[in-house]
């Protein structure tokens, strides 16, 4: 007994400065080294001009994500360069390393979170810790909590799970943004001395904090998520049995061994999701962790430097932030345009989406890559063919059986696809040109695999938010050694990924585009 508490205590100091470990900052400070430069060239105005900016900080070592690979596709016999664009976390893992299944999620977050891959227990070395088994346990304990918290409410106090419930009957329209946020304020007047975010805490307590409050607000919008989908079977339902349902999902699904992720595809799906419904969401889940969304970015690293007083309110911020029009707002934006072209026939249709392209079409293009061109090189975002891919080889093998409306629906993003890409347009005064083209972004992939999975509309932006709060949680982290707040210094060198021979990555938007450049890519 005395040796088994031994080895407990040697596996609690192990796991204590595991979570303490936070990862070397960033050296590489490329506006200072020019300054110099330029001072010993006797270059005095270049080094007066750099001298302004040099308050900008060393670079960002959490991630980067350049043009890595090319690959030609056909766009009505004209050859178009696509320049992919990959990315790396920490120069450590890469896409093309989940897309072929050798990381799970926790191995992803725990190289943002501590700058290195998990290591595994060695045979033999009884006190060896899983630091991959370790993280995911973490995340699944604060995420399954939440069925036995507590807290006070304007009735009393009561299970959150049930609190939640209430609020979902009075307002059954309300997304999963606003529940977690409406509840985020709740937990701040409980507990009205917290620590909240600031460079005198333990790494390690702050992690705890900051995975624990996460994973609350994430069991608040998928619950909220499942318990409105059984509103809309049954409007009359009342707020006890909305919570039971939900409880007995959640417990059920524990008891199986599911991790707290797959638990909330099930709450998204507002039933048991199948393997194969679970590994698509995985997929463009995790790819998500942290890719873009230099917004919400920006904001998780500015409340890191103002000391927030609530952990809390870093989410909240940094979530509202990503509701923007650039990043949410694309989804619910692709939304109102399917809505309004679906009923029109098919010239009105096609009309709309041209005259759309003139201004600002739903998911294509980007604010911040060259995703448009009438050049034979265009910038591709590859996350649409990762997310699209597996969801159309499920419809294939008749693992997903899409109805009638869906095929239609699918078909009008295919029409949009093949015109704003493949065909491209003319705009007026410009005959001579060629066409004007856009690649669709990472949105389109979102919107269009959560449509054939039959996810409510309000509900298409809740799965980035669940993986995109561990890339704030690695923004924080990193923001506390070295303050960064805009992150417009290229990256650390040393996590830029360098192109190689690995294909993975172009063969899946190849494979995605010969799909959507054919007939019917949805109905086979």
């Amino acid at each position: 007994m005395l040796l088994n508490k031994n080895l407990e205590a040697k596996q609690v100091a192990a796991v204590r400065k595991i979570l303490s470990d936070v990862p070397e900052a960033s050296t590489y400070a490329p506006v200072t080294e020019s300054m110099s430069r330029a001072t010993e060239l006797g270059e005095e105005k270049i080094a007066a001009v750099l001298n302004s900016v040099s308050s900008m900080p060393q670079s960002t070592t959490v991630f980067a994500n350049p043009a890595l690979h090319k690959a030609s596709v056909d766009c009505q016999g004209t050859k178009i360069t696509l320049n992919i664009r990959s990315f790396a976390i920490r120069g450590i893992v890469s896409e093309s390393e989940i897309i072929t299944n050798q990381v799970s999620p926790a191995c992803v977050i725990f190289a943002g979170l501590f700058g290195r891959k998990p290591a595994s227990p060695q045979k033999g070395g009884a006190d060896d810790i899983d630091e991959e088994a370790l993280l995911r346990e973490l995340i699944d304990k604060k995420f399954y909590r939440f069925t036995d918290i507590r807290r006070d409410s304007l009735t009393g106090k009561q299970r959150l799970i049930n609190q939640v419930a209430e609020f979902v009957k009075a307002f059954p329209a309300a997304g999963p943004e606003t529940v977690i946020q409406h509840f985020s304020t709740l937990r701040k007047l409980s507990a009205p001395r917290q620590k909240g975010i600031n460079g005198t805490r333990t790494p390690g307590g702050l992690l705890l904090e900051l995975i624990g409050t996460h994973m609350e607000n994430v069991a608040l919008g998928t619950v909220s998520v499942y318990m409105r989908h059984q509103l809309r079977n049954n409007t009359a339902l009342h707020p006890q049995v909305l919570a039971m349902r939900a409880n007995d999902l959640i417990v059920e699904h524990q008891k199986n061994g599911r991790t707290a992720f797959q638990t909330c595809y099930s709450l998204l799906l507002g039933r048991e999701a199948s393997p194969v419904e679970s590994n698509i969401l995985e997929r463009m889940g995790i790819i998500q962790t942290h890719h873009g969304s230099a917004g919400s970015n920006v904001v998780a690293r500015y409340l890191a430097t103002l000391h927030t007083s609530a952990v809390s309110d870093f989410f909240v911020a940094s979530q509202m932030t990503l509701d923007g029009d650039r990043h949410f707002g694309a989804i619910h934006d692709m939304t109102a345009f399917i809505n309004h072209i679906e009923p029109l026939d098919t010239a009105a249709r096609e009309s709309a989406i041209r005259e759309r392209m003139l201004t600002a079409l739903p998911t294509f293009g980007h604010p911040e890559i060259a995703a448009a061109g009438r050049s034979d090189e265009i910038q591709q975002d590859p996350r649409p063919a990762i997310y699209f891919n597996p969801f159309l080889e499920a419809v294939d093998n008749r693992e997903i059986q899409l109805n009638d409306r869906q095929k239609k629906r699918l078909a009008i993003t295919q029409r949009i696809y093949q015109i704003a890409f493949i065909e491209g347009i003319i705009r007026p005064g410009r005959e001579n040109e060629p066409p004007l083209r856009l690649t669709p972004n990472t949105d389109f992939g979102g919107w269009a695999v959560q449509e054939g999975l039959d996810i409510y509309e309000s509900d298409r932006t809740l799965l980035t938010y669940i993986f995109r709060g561990f890339g704030w949680m690695m923004d924080a982290r990193e923001q506390l050694q070295l303050k960064i707040i805009r992150p417009v210094i290229p990256p650390h060198p040393d996590v830029i990924p360098t192109p190689t021979d690995d294909l993975a990555i172009p063969n899946e938007v190849v494979a995605l585009h010969n799909r959507m450049a054919g007939a019917n890519a949805f109905d086979r």
